[in-house]
């Protein structure tokens, strides 16, 4: 039988600093992570011409591609200060992916890398519970995946 090699979990990174050497941050207390592409299409319907009386079938033209990262979990106000530069600023991003494979970092499969603005910033805090943190990522240009070697 066989399964899908599927990652357990995935952590996001920030780069911080250019160096030598560059400095990426792990946004520490993000452990839900979620990546989405989107094609942007335009679409028209054609009528079959020896068929004029049938409605037409539609049909698809790609405009363009996009790529958003959704990260949720607890606050960590130890980066406040790199959060609050990150938000609203061109970044690159490292979301790594790892495998469960019973030591303390995992396995890590690979890492998709790319450019992004940080455009929600989302902090909430109750009586009952911890805080919680959301974020999201909208990238610019290509989402690269670099297997691991």
């Amino acid at each position: 039988m066989s399964e899908p090699n599927s990652a357990d979990f995935a952590l996001i990174k920030i780069k911080t600093a250019d160096g030598p050497p560059v400095v990426k941050t792990l946004i520490c207390g993000i452990e839900g992570v979620t990546i989405n592409r989107t094609a942007q299409t335009n679409e028209t319907y054609r009528r079959d011409c020896a068929k004029p009386n049938r409605p037409g079938t539609r049909k698809l033209r790609v405009t363009g591609s996009s790529w958003s990262i959704g990260g949720t979990g607890s606050d960590n106000i130890d980066l406040e200060e790199e959060m609050t530069d990150a938000f609203g600023v061109r970044k690159e991003y490292d979301i790594e992916l790892y495998r469960d494979d019973g030591t303390d970092a995992g396995d890590l499969m690979g890492t998709y890398a790319g450019t992004a603005l940080m455009t929600t910033r989302n902090q909430t805090y109750s009586q009952d519970a911890s805080g919680t943190a959301e974020v999201t990522l909208e990238g610019e240009g290509a989402l690269i995946w670099t297997a691991a070697a």
